[in-house]
Parts: structure tokens; C-alpha cells; sequence
């Protein structure tokens, strides 16, 4: 049996501060070499690694990514609001920026980089970087390879923008309940990819997606008893808080 791809969300976001650079070492510390992260702009038009447009959730700091600058978001603590065992373990954890992220692991990883700001300048921002460090290829692969990228968002213009900005590197669309809309919009922008939730899979849909050559990637499993919701369908990746525990289903007798 062919197993999906195991997808380190955030990095090992379980047992680390997400997006930060212990939980991308956790994760390729334990064998996972796909890495997914997000990103924003700063007011000074960084490539900062966060999930949510504020600070606020997961660093020391308060207010919008986008009205900072990067020197100050880097002065922020990223890693004391994590507890582990209700204990404060990971202290003076900085917010990384892409740039950074990519020379630390850009040769041994495929990073799933899903676009969160809505800012268009971002799209040239990202293609400049990923240029640089080789991370474009000259044809489309079907392949997930390392090194590589795949670029996702749920924002359909953003998505759109990239895979015309980046019609070699792989495309994903990240959607909750997926519909045959969403495949169709896939196919007429030549992007490659559908990411429903993975509670909201239906025989119809993946029988659709596989007719229009999509690949699908789930996440949203809130523990590993989630991942049944899988068994009877092909499904290229999973991204998850907890790779191990993945893995350990995925590899289990039976």
C-alpha cells in the first residue's frame, strides 16, 4: 500500500512553537522533511514566517504583521506562549523570516509555502526569493521532490497570480468543502493541486479531481483516529501538528 506523504504543519507544531525555527529542526530532527509554514509582509516588505496577521497569539508582542517592521517583529519572543507539560520550555524563540528559513533549509527540504497576506507584491517578493535559491524548475514535476516548493493559499487570486507568476513550481488550492467549482477553477488556472479539509472528502469529489489530473492533499485531522477518513481514497499528502503519530498509523500492522 502506498501511503500520502506525511506533511509537517507549521513544522512539528505539536511538540515546538509553530513557525519557529525548533519546530522546523524538530521535524527534520525526526525525519520529516516536508515542511509546511506561512507567510506575510512586514510594513517593510519581509517575508515573515506567521500564520495569523497579528502578533499577538504567538509572540510577546501585539498588533498587525503588516504594520511592523521586520527588525521589530525579530525582537519579539515567538516561544514562551508554548507550554509543554504546562511549563515554559522554549524562551526567546525569534519569528523567522523566509529568507532566513530558506538559507537554514532550503537544500534538504520541500516547503509548502501557503500565501496569507493579500498584498500583490508579495507574489514578486516570493518568485525573487525562490529564484535565488534555485527553487523554480525549468518544467513542471508531478513529483514531490527535495529540494523543492509548492506554493498554496485559499485565496484565489493570490494562487493565481503565483502559479501564472510561477507556472513550473507546484500550485495548490486550499479550500474547507470542496465543490466541483473549485476543481474547475484549478484546472483553468493550471494549478495542479485541491486541499480540501479532510472531513469533507466525498467518492464524487476525488472521482472529479482524478477526470481533471488534480492531486489532493487534506489537513484539518484533529487527532490521528482522523485519519480513517482517508483509507479508502488516494491522496497524495496529509498535513499535520503530530508527524510521528502519523507516521506510526500510517506504518501500522494491518
Amino acid at each position: 500500500m502506498v501511503y500520502p506523504l506525511i506533511i509537517a504543519h507549521r513544522g512539528f507544531s505539536a511538540e515546538r512553537p509553530e513557525n519557529t525555527i525548533s519546530s522546523f529542526d524538530h521535524a527534520l530532527d525526526k525525519g520529516f522533511n516536508l515542511l509546511e509554514l506561512d507567510v506575510h509582509l512586514s510594513a517593510d516588505g519581509v517575508l515573515v514566517i506567521m500564520h495569523d496577521e497579528k502578533v499577538d497569539r504567538t509572540t510577546s508582542g501585539t498588533g498587525f504583521l503588516k504594520s511592523m517592521s521586520f527588525e521589530q517583529i525579530s525582537q519579539l519572543d515567538a516561544g514562551s506562549w508554548f507550554r509543554k507539560d504546562n511549563e515554559v520550555c522554549y524562551p526567546g524563540e525569534r519569528v523567522p523570516s523566509l529568507e532566513g528559513f530558506l538559507s537554514r533549509y532550503a537544500d534538504k527540504t520541500h516547503v509548502f509555502i501557503e500565501i496569507k497576506a493579500l498584498e500583490k507584491q508579495l507574489i514578486n517578493k516570493l518568485k525573487g526569493m525562490l529564484e535565488q535559491h534555485d527553487l523554480i524548475p525549468e518544467d513542471f514535476k508531478e513529483q514531490i521532490e527535495i529540494p523543492g516548493v509548492s506554493i498554496i493559499s485559499f485565496n484565489r487570486d493570490q494562487i493565481s497570480l503565483s502559479a501564472q507568476a510561477m507556472p513550473t513550481a507546484g500550485h495548490g488550492l486550499l479550500v474547507i468543502n470542496p465543490t466541483q467549482e473549485d476543481i474547475e477553477f484549478c484546472v483553468q488556472n493550471r494549478i495542479k493541486g485541491l486541499f480540501p479539509n479532510i472531513n469533507l472528502l466525498s467518492p464524487e469529489l476525488m472521482e472529479s479531481a482524478k477526470t481533471n489530473g488534480l492531486s489532493i492533499g487534506v489537513w484539518g485531522a484533529g487527532s490521528v483516529e482522523d485519519l480513517a477518513l482517508i483509507s479508502d481514497y488516494e491522496i497524495l499528502g496529509v498535513t499535520v501538528d503530530w508527524p510521528s503519530e502519523a507516521r506510526r498509523y500510517f506504518q501500522r500492522p494491518g
